[in-house]
């Protein structure tokens, strides 16, 4: 785990901002400061340094609790910018 931490570190990234999806169920999100744009078929979630967008079908927001967020539904796609 040490390994991947330094390759993350040195690409510039963050451990403690990342996902979990599960295809045809929904998706777990961390330190995400806001939603910036929430419809059934594309939710954007704001993170410090970059936006998250996800695409999809019958999305919705199952629970979000202290920069940590449930999206229920069908995630397709997932876009970082």
């Amino acid at each position: 785990m040490k390994l991947l931490e330094q390759i993350i570190k040195e690409l510039g990234g963050d451990t403690l901002k990342s996902f979990t999806v599960v295809p045809r169920f929904g998706g777990y999100f961390q330190s995400v400061k806001s939603i910036a744009e929430y419809t059934p078929q594309k939710i954007v979630l704001r993170l410090k340094k970059f936006d998250i967008t996800l695409s999809g079908e019958d999305m919705q927001v199952g629970k979000y609790f202290e920069e940590d967020i449930f999206i229920k539904g069908n995630i397709e796609g997932i876009q970082i910018d």
